[in-house]
C-alpha cells in the first residue's frame, strides 16, 4: 500500500515539474524573441543614423558622430547580451536572418 502511494505522490510531482518546466521554457522562448526584435530595431536605427549622417546636410557633424558611434556600441552590447541568452530554434533563425542583413549592407 505505501509502494503505491510513494509511486502516485512521485507520479504527481513529475507531472508539477513538467508542466513547470514549459512554463518556464515558454517564457525563456518569448524572452528570446523579444531581445531579437530590440536587437534588430536597435541595428536598423544605427544604420539609420549612419545614412543620416552621410547627407550632404549632416556630413562631419561632430554630435552625429557621437551619435553613431554610441549607437554602434549599445548594438555591441544588445549583440552580446543576446548571445547570452537566445534559445536553440530562435537562435538559428536568427543567425541566417543576420547572415542575409550582412549581404544587404555589404
Amino acid at each position: 500500500m505505501t509502494l503505491y502511494f510513494i509511486c502516485a505522490i512521485s507520479i504527481v510531482i513529475n507531472v508539477l515539474l513538467i508542466w513547470y518546466i514549459r512554463k518556464l521554457l515558454q517564457k525563456l522562448s518569448f524572452f528570446s524573441e523579444d531581445i531579437v526584435e530590440m536587437n534588430n530595431n536597435l541595428e536598423s536605427f544605427a544604420t539609420h543614423l549612419t545614412g543620416l549622417h552621410s547627407l550632404e546636410t549632416y556630413y562631419g557633424d561632430e554630435t552625429l558622430q557621437n551619435l553613431i558611434d554610441h549607437s554602434k556600441l549599445v548594438v555591441e552590447e544588445v549583440h552580446q547580451f543576446k548571445d547570452l541568452y537566445l534559445v536553440g530554434d530562435v537562435e538559428q533563425g536568427l543567425e541566417e536572418d543576420a547572415e542575409e542583413e550582412t549581404q544587404e549592407v555589404e
